[in-house]
């Protein structure tokens, strides 16, 4: 499992977060994010451990604990890539249809299209800031 650890102290090494972790099992990899301007931790890293037991164990232990300093957060660790906030997961598991999605003023949960509301919005952005882009060739 691999666990995400943060706000660390600046001065926390590799060395340090696998002698924390060590207590709870056996630690495959241990990783602090470092500055690659500054040479300074980012004050983040990852620890790997491959007995998912262990892992949790060290998870609800060290969560919210004194380290170095600093109260540390520890959560299992989410692969990277592109993550799905709260709203987007209420917004996708609810009856819009998926061409409406992060448009709000368009489409109510109802069912109905709010035409006022999409008048309005155009109008504002056609209208409201210089260079806009809206054009009344008529006048020129």
């Amino acid at each position: 499992m691999n666990i995400f650890v943060a706000n660390l102290n600046p001065s926390t090494s590799s060395r340090d977060l696998q002698k924390l972790f060590v207590h709870y099992g056996l630690v495959t990899t241990v990783k602090v994010i470092m500055d690659h301007f500054t040479g300074r931790s980012k004050g983040y890293g990852f620890v790997e451990m491959p007995n998912n037991f262990e892992a949790e164990e060290a998870l609800t232990e060290l969560d919210s604990t004194l380290f170095m300093d600093r109260l540390i957060t520890v959560k299992n660790a989410q692969p990277t890539g592109y993550r799905i906030s709260a709203e987007e997961t209420s917004t996708r598991n609810s009856s819009v249809p998926s061409s409406h999605i992060g448009n709000p003023g368009l489409y109510h949960r109802n069912g109905t299209y709010s035409i006022k509301q999409q008048r309005e919005n155009n109008t504002i952005r056609n209208l409201g800031n210089r260079g806009s882009g809206y054009r009344n060739l008529g006048q020129y």
